[in-house]
């Protein structure tokens, strides 16, 4: 029996910038998992018109709506009122990334997910996560790509991310737990379904 499928979900916008910076948005699809952004963090991505990466972000999901999708959330409405108002948007993209969570868990009893990040706020977090969610970093996400085969080189990215001005620092050592790149892996190597 294949282990339950994981969704991705971006907790964060760092994860899409380091790839985006590296033209690498692709890397998240190499698995073959769902992939969902919370509102709040596609739009803390996208807000600024001429960002660098902002329009290649929409474009990237405009042309992956069919695996990745942006999910709504209440946090999602508050950020667009304290837009409007001019106030801080600071942390609101994790906060509805863990509202995405909660609602995916307690909908799917079967399902896992993957919470991709690179905010160190998320990885404090672990001690209040379902035992159904790993955590991993843009690094060893990459790490495990490379290892299945899916990439091919994760420094390659990292380093490309840098010289495009991302503080990838952190990146190059691990930071996932065992278990959760194992079901990774494990979710890289299953058969593809049709």
């Amino acid at each position: 029996m294949n282990p339950p499928l994981f969704h991705l979900i971006v907790t964060d916008t760092s994860p899409l910038f380091t790839l985006v910076l590296a033209d690498s948005l692709n890397a998240l699809l190499c698995p073959g998992l769902p992939v969902g952004i919370p509102d709040a963090v596609y739009i803390e991505a996208t807000r600024v018109h001429g960002a660098p990466g902002a329009g290649q972000i929409v474009a990237w999901i405009n042309t992956n709506l069919d695996r990745v999708r942006i999910i709504p959330t209440e946090i999602g409405i508050d950020q667009q009122r304290r837009l409007e108002e001019g106030r801080s948007i600071r942390s609101l993209g994790e906060l509805a990334a863990m509202e995405v969570l909660d609602r995916f868990l307690n909908a799917n009893p079967e399902a896992e997910a993957l919470l991709l990040f690179e905010d160190t706020d998320v990885s404090k977090r672990r001690a209040i996560v379902d035992e159904r969610v790993g955590l991993i970093s843009t690094g060893d996400f990459l790490r495990e790509l490379e290892q299945a085969g899916l990439i091919e080189s994760a420094h390659h990215i990292l380093e490309k991310a840098a010289r495009a001005g991302r503080n990838i620092e952190r990146q190059h050592y691990p930071q996932a737990e065992h278990e959760t790149r194992l079901a990774l892996r494990q979710q890289t190597v299953r058969p593809k379904r049709h």
